[in-house]
């Protein structure tokens, strides 16, 4: 388990490194990630390049900081409340959103693309949240509803199409 800790002073850069650092965000610029580190080095390399290239250019640009910090088992359950909280609060916002989609979807009234991208953004966030609960080991008992309520998400979407 890896603990990332990113600063820059543009939005676009903290973005793309939250793409790049993948994980559970504990709070802004603050990561807990199970990803490989090697992978993660490429990747803030890889951004790092992209910033100097932007300065070499226009003569000024973004700053971008990071470490990364390789957590003990000690250390990772000190932090195992903190990423507990994370996952519940996304899950149950989670839960919400596809309350709200699934009432569109039955409602018969939006049809189309725009009610498709929304499933996939859905899909997407909820594959993420699944991902990190089974990487870090966490399993709170909001996450048991969430896959109940993607189940009946999945359905609703299947009869769209």
């Amino acid at each position: 388990m890896l603990l990332v800790v990113v600063k820059s002073d543009s939005e676009e850069v903290v973005k793309r490194a939250r793409r790049a650092v993948g994980g559970l965000e504990l709070l802004p610029g603050l990561y807990l990630t199970w990803t490989p580190r090697e992978r993660l080095a490429k990747a803030v390399e890889a951004l790092k390049r992209e910033i100097i290239k932007r300065w070499d250019a226009e003569g000024r640009g973004p700053t971008l900081e990071v470490a990364v910090l390789p957590l003990t088992e000690e250390q990772y359950r000190e932090l195992r409340p903190m990423a507990r909280a994370v996952i519940e609060e996304a899950a149950e916002s989670l839960l919400a959103e596809m309350d709200r989609l699934l009432e569109a979807m039955r409602s018969g009234k939006r049809r189309g693309e725009g009610l498709l991208g929304w499933y996939r953004d859905v899909a997407s966030r909820y594959q993420k949240l699944v991902d990190a609960s089974v990487a870090l080991d966490i399993e709170p008992t909001v996450m048991g509803r969430l896959r109940e309520k993607w189940k009946e998400v999945s359905l609703e979407a299947g009869r769209l199409r």
